[in-house]
């Protein structure tokens, strides 16, 4: 069991720990895949997940995962409940694995 194969792309809110991306590719094969918000602080919306979804999609990237890192690191930002429980149901509505 695995949450995702090799080349399939995990989304992960941008600025993100600069590791990920490292360990995404080198280990897990994956495709670390930037959400750009449009307010970092207050952590990604569904329209931020929606973009950068259908943005890697029609780069003919295969999104399997949500990446969630709280607090935010580089930011420190704790993600209001609201953010995270809206994050988990969008991807859930896309059969996303979601990893916090």
């Amino acid at each position: 069991f695995t949450l995702a194969e090799k080349g399939d792309a995990v989304l992960i809110p941008a600025p993100y720990y600069a590791a990920f991306e490292n360990d995404m590719q080198a280990v897990a094969g994956c495709v670390p895949y930037a959400v750009q918000m449009e307010n970092p602080m207050n952590g990604p919306t569904t329209n931020d997940l929606n973009a950068a979804f259908e943005k890697a999609t029609k780069e003919g990237l295969r999104v399997k995962m949500l990446l969630l890192t709280n607090p935010n690191d580089p930011l420190g930002v704790i993600y209001m409940p609201h953010v995270i429980y809206d994050a988990v149901f969008w991807a859930r509505e896309r059969h996303l694995h979601t990893v916090v």
